[in-house]
């Protein structure tokens, strides 16, 4: 997509939204924060550190200790009144602009919106992440830079992100998300309406993937992202399909390695995860249908990353009117998914690999949203257990984020409380290493959805040194 038009498209959501949502310059930040009477779980350690004062200046923590920290005269004094300080939390894999698409449709769907509804809907979402304690998501389709320059000018409020750009597929592959119209009448054209909005990009050949993966880059992306699988939401793409030759895979990888960041790919089974590992990958989206202890023990041994989608494994799932609907194709890709559970969270925990969190929603409507990402917080503590998710939703997510690299848009320390690190930080009623839900944590994806977009346990937010929430 030609980045005068993502430019124009962002700045005409900007405007649109600046009637209803409200949005500030970048506000000057305090010369100092102490926190006072906190316990802190710093993102690491498998424990809260008790009555414990932490200092910010400006937007990095400068100082961690269980005495008390001398602050200047004009230092803003939170007292904590013994709530647990944390990192700010991170979904490693979101979609911004596949939000609250509640049709029949799915995917799909966004072939009949505008730029103007999408981008509105992908804002509103950016601040469903930000108030509900996560200071930093990270897109793994279709987001360009656009709105990150406005959340970081301050004229818009969001967490931080991580961009990935149009997600590149293969013809037929699992962002080949064209009419059958166009498909059928196909001449050589490959741009259908969700490749000409830049949600994703269909590219055949090595030479199309690195020309590919290179627009992403020059249009501010991060890092770049391939499917080299089948997917669950597509219709065309069988979940057994390998998607990608070695040659495009190694093509992505050679154009992000030329930039000192990394590629992810989508892949669920064996034989995609292990052929990305062997091209260079270092992200694995999903990764649910791995069934081999061989290929738990290349993730390893490559220092790779797999960020499941825990609600995949559910039961829970199959009530979902799609998902659970048995004259759809897509329940019988989710039974197979189901049905690995057990035996991949064996393999997983037994060879200790590199998880991250993501919650992965796309096509439901915004209360739904709330209520599946809740519930795949509780999904993964139920099979990691709340200190491994913990990790997961921050440290673990944070050196995820570092593999950008020298393209990392955040090049200070993400998702711990340490001196250093970013000032990304919230306070919580509760201690989330015994009970996860003060996160907002859910164990029925069909609860009733909270009804707003914050977490009543979660009454103080901060990103960058900025507060965004305080209810103290």
């Amino acid at each position: 997509m030609n980045l005068s038009v993502i430019t124009r498209v962002f700045g005409v959501a900007a405007m649109v939204l600046s009637v209803f949502t409200y949005a500030q310059d970048k506000a000057e930040l305090p010369e100092q924060t102490l926190f006072k009477n906190v316990n802190v779980f710093n993102g690491v350690d498998k424990q809260l550190y008790k009555n414990y004062f932490v200092l910010v200046e400006k937007n990095r923590i400068k100082a961690v200790s269980p005495e008390p920290i001398a602050a200047n005269a004009k230092a803003v004094v939170v007292d904590g009144s013994g709530r647990t300080l944390m990192p700010g939390l991170i979904d490693a894999h979101v979609h911004l602009n596949l939000q609250y698409l509640n049709n029949p449709a799915a995917i799909d769907g966004v072939s009949n919106m505008t730029w103007e509804e999408i981008g509105a809907m992908a804002y509103d979402a950016a601040q469903e992440f930000l108030y509900s304690g996560f200071t930093t998501v990270r897109d793994l389709c279709g987001m360009h830079d656009g709105m990150r320059k406005h959340i970081e000018s301050g004229t818009l409020i969001g967490p931080r992100m991580y961009l990935a750009g149009a997600c590149i597929s293969q013809t037929s592959g699992h962002g080949d998300w064209r009419t059958n119209a166009q498909v059928l009448g196909d001449d050589g054209n490959k741009v259908g309406q969700v490749q000409a909005l830049g949600i994703t990009t269909l590219a055949d050949g090595a030479d199309e993937v690195l020309k590919a993966c290179r627009n992403n880059l020059a249009g501010g992306a991060d890092f770049c992202k391939m499917m080299a699988g089948g997917g669950v939401t597509s219709m065309r793409d069988p979940l057994h399909s390998i998607q990608g030759t070695m040659d495009e895979l190694k093509a992505m990888v050679t154009a992000t390695s030329q930039w000192d960041t990394v590629g992810a790919v989508h892949a669920y089974h064996d034989d995609s995860v292990e052929r990305a590992l062997k091209a260079g990958m270092m992200s694995i989206e999903h990764g649910n249908l791995m069934v081999k202890k061989s290929t738990f023990k290349l993730v390893k041994k490559k220092g790779a990353f797999v960020v499941p989608a825990m609600a995949g494994f559910s039961e829970q799932l199959l009530k979902h009117p799609q998902y659970g609907n048995p004259d759809l194709p897509l329940r019988g890709k989710v039974m197979q998914i189901i049905e690995n559970y057990d035996n991949w969270l064996k393999l997983a925990n037994e060879t200790n690999i590199n998880i991250g969190y993501g919650t992965d929603v796309v096509v439901s409507s915004k209360l739904a949203s709330r209520g599946i990402r809740d519930f795949q917080m509780g999904q993964f503590s139920e099979g990691f257990g709340n200190y491994k998710t913990l990790v997961a939703l921050t440290s673990a997510n944070g050196r995820l984020m570092a593999l950008t690299g020298k393209n990392n848009p955040y090049p200070a320390k993400l998702g711990v409380i340490e001196q250093g690190a970013y000032a990304d930080i919230i306070l919580v009623d509760g201690n989330p290493l015994e009970d996860i839900s003060v996160l907002g944590a859910s164990f029925d994806m069909w609860a009733a959805p909270r009804a707003s977009r914050e977490i009543k346990s979660i009454p103080f937010v901060m990103k960058d040194g900025q507060v965004f929430l305080n209810k103290l």
